[in-house]
């Protein structure tokens, strides 16, 4: 038997001075809401001195994660609710 999921991937990049820093992935499954968020440090010697900005810029990944989960579970909510 074939089950399938469908997901929503999201990416993102930290870039400070026109150098990539740092990469942000997510996985949001669909089916049941689900989700994993990774980070990876690029450059190491220009995150040392750009945490603040780097952290920002994650913050902000997380915060778009976190939209489409809720709009993930909007639309589940309004697919199981009972008709007036």
């Amino acid at each position: 038997m074939l089950k399938t999921t469908k997901s929503i991937s999201l990416s993102g990049q930290s870039i400070v001075n026109g150098t990539q820093v740092a990469n942000f992935s997510a996985n949001i499954n669909s089916d049941n809401g689900s989700s994993n968020i990774n980070s990876n440090i690029m450059n190491q010697a220009v995150y040392d001195t750009n945490k603040s900005e780097v952290r920002k810029d994650l913050a902000d990944f997380n915060t778009a994660v976190y939209e489409v989960e809720d709009q993930l579970d909007a639309e589940t909510a309004a697919e199981t609710a009972p008709e007036a």
